[in-house]
C-alpha cells in the first residue's frame, strides 16, 4: 500500500482546472477547450423522465509538476449532468481531483478501467500495479442536494500467494466485508487457500463529498486509503 500512496502525494498545485459552464445544449456544451472525452454514459441519477450523463474527460496536453514536481500529467476531471425537460442539461457537480490519471497504474498502464451508472449510482472502477494487483471500485450518489461517495470496494491480488483479498465498505451504514479467497483457481502449484468472509462494523462516518475528493489522501479502515 505504501508503494501505491507514493502515486498519490501531493504537492502545490499551480494548475487552475476550468470551470464548467451550469447549463448546456449538449455534453459536448461542457467539455472545456484543449480538454477530450474518455467516458460518457447515460442513466437516470435522479428518478425523472429525463436522461443524465456521467463523464469524465482529460487534458490533451500534459501539465508540468501537476502532482508531483518535474512530472508532467494530464488533469482528468469527473462531472455529472442531469437533464432538463425542456432539453440540455444542467451541471450537478465537477470533481477535479477524484479521478485516477493516465500514469498512476504502474506497469499496467492507465488504471482507469470503467466508468458507468447503476441505478442512481455513477460508479469508477481502476486496475493496476505489479507483481502485485490491486483494484479500486467508487460509488458516488446524489443525495441531501449533493455527490456523496456511498460506497467503495479495495482489492489486492497475489499471484505468489495466490490470494485475492478484498474489502467492500457500505458507508452510509458504516459496514463492511472483508473476504479472502484464492486468486487463481485452477494454478498447479500454487497455494491453496479455503475462502473466508468476515463482516464487521469500522463504524459510520461523515461521507466523502465528490467536488472535493482527492484520490489516496482518505484513510478509510487501517492502511486503506481512497
Amino acid at each position: 500500500m505504501q508503494i501505491i500512496m507514493l502515486f498519490f502525494t501531493l504537492l502545490t498545485m499551480n494548475y487552475t482546472y476550468p470551470i464548467l459552464p451550469k447549463t448546456g445544449k449538449d455534453v459536448e456544451s461542457f467539455v472545456p477547450k484543449g480538454y477530450q472525452i474518455l467516458f460518457q454514459k447515460e442513466g437516470n441519477l435522479n428518478q425523472d423522465k429525463t436522461k443524465d450523463v456521467a463523464v469524465i474527460i482529460e487534458s490533451i496536453s500534459e501539465i508540468n509538476d501537476l502532482k508531483e514536481a518535474d512530472h508532467a500529467q494530464k488533469p482528468r476531471i469527473l462531472f455529472v449532468l442531469m437533464g432538463k425537460t425542456a432539453g440540455g442539461y444542467d451541471l450537478s457537480v465537477q470533481s477535479n481531483e477524484s479521478i485516477m490519471l493516465s500514469d498512476d497504474g504502474g506497469v499496467f498502464g492507465d488504471p482507469l478501467q470503467e466508468l458507468y451508472i447503476m441505478g442512481k449510482t455513477v460508479c469508477v472502477d481502476y486496475y493496476g500495479g505489479s507483481n502485485h494487483k490491486w483494484s479500486y471500485t467508487y460509488k458516488w450518489r446524489y443525495q441531501n442536494i449533493d455527490w456523496f461517495l456511498i460506497g467503495a470496494t479495495h482489492s489486492t491480488m497475489d499471484p505468489f500467494e495466490n490470494k485475492l483479498e478484498t474489502y467492500d465498505f457500505n458507508l452510509s451504514t458504516g459496514k463492511a466485508e472483508h473476504s479472502i479467497m484464492p486468486y487463481l483457481e485452477e494454478d498447479e502449484g500454487k497455494p491453496t487457500l479455503k475462502p473466508k468472509t468476515k463482516r464487521f462494523s469500522p463504524g459510520k462516518k461523515s461521507l466523502y463529498k465528490l467536488k472535493e475528493f482527492k484520490f489516496g489522501e482518505n484513510m478509510v479502515y487501517k492502511d486503506i486509503f481512497f
